[in-house]
């Protein structure tokens, strides 16, 4: 059928039905004679978009290699050549009926996307060109997009153990476990019912003192009502795993631009949970000395000088102002505010100056310590009272402020500095090695998690250290001899890495945080501990299993990380000990 030839400037070829309805889709329709490869191209013209011939020539296929190196765009033209092959179109055509290709043309020196669809009537080669340039971006930049908001959400997933994917309407989920101890519990990875499910898995999986708690909260009804009042719901609970109770924290969101979804994902909070239980026993002990000590003195305050927060513990009725124990928010502005009440009128002027924040803390910041003589009006007469402030080595972010009434005898600034810095030694050091004790590497934990988070935490490493054979001394020499054996091995640990905190934080474990000099030359004091202990197996002194690790920036998320590759790395090199030292 498709066997006439028309010259340039000809009639709209009317019988090329086929053409025609391609005319509103189509730039471009080249027909192409397969026995001797001539061609005629036709383009739409007019507000009807009548198809008429725009060029021809003799050899289709010779052509389209000149024209490929002039029009298309350099990274496509060698796709473009290898398709275009004439033999490998044909056979294409004769396994699939049709011929497409997608490609850019540069237009005005800029690629555009265009698409060709080629189909074969009887000996001729029917060619669509089409523009499909402002698709193809939009289909790349949703891509990218898409993309975008896949690494997001894997990043995300990654902080959690197990992720529900729900449809609220059905109740059909979709599981995606990241926790291998979510993946053992054997818990369906999809299913037809998250709710008919959650209630067996409830019961199957949870702390029984939990159950009904959790089971309350996540029924359907219950649940989505709680989205729609705050979008987002969360709830701590305790979880089975590896047959032992752990803290786990599920979160509920309603999805924004798909309200028939929702997303619940399930995180291991246990180490925190139990880390807040500890300080919170540890602050309770803490808490306990400083009533002891506001036994001594009339009135104490802790306060955060970041947040200028604080708390009160008085044992004094006359300097009470508010109950025992009492918080406050703003430390600075309630003293400045209770001054004009409460000082002696002459020595106002003095204290309202001293005890403005920024005067106060670089008193501290030069001395560690300041204290303040003045008068407080009591029983409707001015007595002399002494206010002491130190700032405690082992907390940089806390002051303490003691006032002791020395009316009747002035109490020594080196008595009541004495007594607070023995309170927080007692808090924070191990009574028999006299090092930092586990409280203190906890806190100086959170506040290097808190650096990492922030990007602020700069180059350290960790090293793990245990003392080897100290259950043998214990058991044939006694405790005595034991504790002997420890403070030799923290002597050891303390020799070697000299501008190092050292922390007891176990039995027969110690951890030291490198920073500066020490993680520079962190290789070379290995060394240094390795060649000291070679003497002290020939001797029988104490010798210890080490193990270091650094830290990562940006794949270590927590000290957490490091210490756990330094305790891998020490129990290797314990198990390395025996082997050559039994």
């Amino acid at each position: 059928m498709l066997n006439e030839k028309s010259g340039s400037g000809s009639e709209p070829v009317s019988f090329l039905k086929l053409a025609l309805a391609l005319a509103d889709d189509y730039e471009s329709i080249y027909v192409v004679d397969l026995d001797d490869d001539s061609y005629v191209e036709y383009s739409t013209a007019g507000a009807k978009k009548e198809m008429t011939v725009s060029s021809s020539g003799n050899n289709f296929f010779e052509e389209l290699i000149s024209n490929t190196r002039k029009l298309v765009y350099q990274m496509d033209q060698q796709m473009f050549l290898d398709a275009f092959k004439k033999e490998k179109v044909l056979k294409t055509l004769d396994e699939s009926k049709s011929f497409v290709l997608d490609y850019r043309l540069v237009i005005n020196g800029i690629p555009r996307y265009y698409a060709l669809k080629g189909i074969r009537g009887g000996n001729n080669l029917v060619i669509g060109v089409r523009n499909i340039d402002s698709q193809r971006r939009r289909e790349i930049a949703e891509k990218e997009q898409n993309r975008t908001y896949i690494e997001i959400a894997q990043s995300l997933a990654s902080l959690y153990e197990v992720i529900y994917y729900i449809d609220i309407n059905t109740g059909h989920y979709t599981e995606y476990s990241a926790s291998e101890s979510f993946a053992r519990l054997g818990i369906d990875r999809g299913g037809e019912d998250f709710f008919e499910k959650m209630r067996s898995d409830v019961i199957k999986y949870l702390h029984h003192d939990d159950c009904y708690t959790v089971m309350r909260q996540l029924e359907k009804k219950t649940l989505l009502k709680a989205l729609e009042e705050k979008a987002v719901f969360s709830t701590v609970y305790r979880q089975m795993l590896d047959g032992k109770p752990q803290y786990v924290n599920l979160i509920a969101i309603k999805m924004k631009d798909d309200s028939d979804r929702i997303v619940i994902g399930v995180r291991n909070i246990d180490k925190q949970k139990r880390k807040e239980k500890e300080l919170r026993d540890e602050n309770r002990t803490f808490n306990e000395i400083a009533m002891a000590l506001a036994q001594r003195y009339e009135v104490m305050y802790h306060v955060n000088i970041e947040t200028d927060e604080y708390r009160e513990f008085s044992a004094n009725e006359k300097y009470a102002k508010l109950n025992i124990g009492t918080t406050g928010s703003d430390f600075f502005t309630d003293t400045q505010k209770n001054m004009k009440r409460d000082i002696y009128p002459e020595d106002y002027p003095m204290m309202a100056l001293a005890m403005r924040k920024e005067t106060l803390l670089e008193k501290l910041r030069l001395t560690g310590k300041t204290f303040i003589n003045y008068r407080l009006m009591l029983d409707n007469r001015p007595q002399y009272v002494t206010l002491f402030a130190v700032k405690p080595k082992e907390d940089s972010k806390h002051i303490i402020v003691a006032v002791a009434n020395v009316d009747a005898a002035r109490r020594s600034e080196l008595d009541i500095s004495d007594a607070i810095g023995s309170a927080m030694d007692m808090a924070n050091r191990d009574g028999l090695t006299g090092v930092k004790n586990k409280r203190a590497y906890e806190q100086a934990e959170i506040q290097t998690d808190e650096q990492i988070s922030a990007g602020e935490s700069g180059q350290f490493a960790v090293a793990i250290c245990d003392i080897n054979d100290l259950k043998q001394v214990n058991d044939s020499m006694g405790h005595h001899a034991g504790d002997e054996y420890i403070k030799s091995a923290c002597a050891l640990i303390c020799n070697t890495f000299k501008h190092s905190p050292v922390y007891r934080i176990g039995g027969d474990e110690f951890a030291v945080i490198l920073k500066g000099m020490d993680f520079d030359d962190r290789n070379d004091l290995i060394n240094d501990l390795n060649s000291e202990q070679e003497g002290n197996i020939s001797s029988g002194q104490v010798t210890v299993a080490v193990g270091i690790s650094d830290f990562i920036s940006g794949s270590d998320k927590k000290l957490q990380d490091v210490f756990e590759r330094a305790d891998e790395a020490m129990y290797e090199n314990k198990k390395q000990f025996k082997l050559q030292h039994r």
